[in-house]
């Protein structure tokens, strides 16, 4: 830890900056890890008849009762 404070206020600077960039970094990957599991979920909904239908029926029957 430094002892004068130019060099305190230059570290918690960098550690600011540091900090920020993680949150930048970690905030994008979570929306890139959502995107592809809403890609995955669709593909396998997509991909299987019987997931598909009832995919299918729960929005018909929202549509009906709801809208």
């Amino acid at each position: 830890m430094p002892n004068d404070l130019f060099s305190l206020i230059i570290t918690c600077a960098i550690a600011l900056v540091v900090l920020w960039l993680v949150f930048f970094v970690f905030r994008k990957l979570i929306g890139v890890v959502l995107l592809v599991a809403l890609a995955v979920g669709v593909w396998i909904v997509w991909s299987d008849p019987a997931v598909l239908q009832q995919w299918a029926d729960a929005v018909m029957d929202f549509v009906y009762r709801y809208l």
